[in-house]
């Protein structure tokens, strides 16, 4: 065989090969995927693995109020805010020198959705209330 040949042959199985690849499930957390600025909106996916099988559903949120540290609380659909396209995965044991880096999620049984950043004078916490959920099919796209 010669080496053009072989080349051909080597980069064409590969191709094969990762074409039939699965694609790999998106790391557990919440991938905020939209915000309509006219309803105040936000669409949330969660993925992550429940009682041994990988879901995502579709969480549609409208904020409830935002708190930084100890200042008081603005309340109302416009006074929180998330990065459209940010993966928010749980850090709930940051090394004790990265306190900063401390982030919950919380999906409490009220149709609530808590997001609790950082510590201290910096710890923000942004809550809404959950207008609907939606359970995906894996090949879903959001």
């Amino acid at each position: 065989m010669t080496r053009p040949l072989l080349v051909a042959t080597v980069l064409l199985a590969f191709l094969l090969f990762s074409a039939c690849e699965k694609k790999k499930p998106e790391l557990d957390g919440y991938r905020v995927v939209g915000y309509d600025a006219l309803t105040h909106q936000w669409t949330i996916l969660r993925t992550g693995t429940f009682d041994g099988q990988y879901l995502r559903k579709r969480l549609i949120v409208i904020c409830s109020f935002y708190k930084w540290g100890d200042h008081e609380a603005v309340r109302g659909p416009e006074a929180c805010h998330l990065q459209v396209g940010r993966l928010i995965v749980p850090n709930l044991f940051p090394l004790p020198d990265k306190r900063r880096e401390f982030l919950d999620v919380s999906e409490m049984p009220e149709e609530v959705l808590s997001i609790t950043e950082g510590d201290g004078p910096d710890r923000v916490l942004q809550q809404f209330n959950i207008l609907k959920y939606e359970m995906l099919s894996i090949n879903d796209r959001p």
